[in-house]
């Protein structure tokens, strides 16, 4: 009985709407989402797939993407190489390379070596920083597996953990064809 009351309120069924994390999810899979560590304040964890609300209302729905670097990361993608705290991070499941570079630095998220504009992007306070080349505080880089065709941190800046995340994916439930667990760590 406390299964079925608690279930409504900690897993939430989603519906992928774009091809942004192609090949690993696909527009119209259906997929599970789990709230509870949302609901306890815990944070993804790098290379969860998250489901979240975007930083500025650049669309009504919610968007599902990967956390690529959290609070306290450092984070790079240069020539199609995503690097993590100095090494670089096997990705498998990108559907082609990055046609643009990314890096933490100078308190800013920098997009081909400039700056993401403050008008357009989600950029903390620095007294959300601990330092000018590391994700802030509370905050992460999500971006899809489909890199060249998402609306990510490369576009809008850094994602706030805190009432933004509603869940990390769980499993693809549908269609059958396409069912798939993915590790919560």
């Amino acid at each position: 009985m406390l299964a079925l009351f608690l279930t409504p309120f900690t897993i939430r069924i989603f519906v992928v709407p774009s091809i942004s994390m192609e090949p690993t999810l696909r527009v119209g899979d259906v997929i599970l989402v789990d709230r509870l560590q949302t609901l306890v304040g815990l944070a993804p964890s790098n290379g969860s797939i998250v489901v979240f609300r975007p930083p500025r209302k650049v669309a009504s729905n919610d968007f599902v993407k990967r956390v690529v670097a959290r609070s306290g990361d450092t984070f790079s993608l240069v020539d199609g190489i995503a690097e993590r705290n100095g090494r670089a991070i096997p990705e498998p499941y990108l559907a082609n390379p990055p046609a643009y570079d990314l890096a933490v630095s100078g308190f800013a998220l920098d997009l081909n070596g400039e700056p993401l504009p403050g008008n357009v992007a989600s950029i903390p306070p620095r007294s959300r920083w601990a330092s000018g080349d590391r994700v802030p505080n509370g905050y992460a880089i999500v971006l899809g597996d489909n890199r060249n065709y998402s609306d990510d941190s490369h576009l809008w800046g850094f994602l706030k953990l805190r009432g933004h995340i509603v869940g990390q994916a769980i499993a693809v439930v549908w269609p059958l064809s396409h069912i798939a667990l993915f590790s919560l760590e």
